[in-house]
């Protein structure tokens, strides 16, 4: 979060136009997710490696955001390393 007269961090990855799928692609990198640029779709994996996904550019599934949330959350990669 930016502060007043603060600069916001610039993702290390393509942003993509649509607000939802770039808060999208914030969300699994707040996960610890590595976030791969795309020729025709973005990449995400896992810190673990055992996980991949593809978020597409231009999705037909008006669901597709909200599914894909659900499906970042089933990973249970992460949730072990919490104590």
């Amino acid at each position: 979060m930016a502060f007043l007269g603060e600069v916001a961090p610039v993702p290390y990855w393509q942003r993509h136009p649509k607000k939802e799928i770039e808060a999208l692609l914030g969300e699994f990198h707040e996960s610890g997710w590595k976030i791969l640029n795309p020729p025709r779709y973005y990449t995400v994996r896992c810190p673990c490696g055992d996980h991949q996904r593809s978020i597409h550019l231009t999705p037909s599934d008006p669901n597709y955001v909200k599914n894909a949330y659900r499906w970042l959350r089933r990973q249970d990669c992460m949730k072990g390393e919490a104590t």
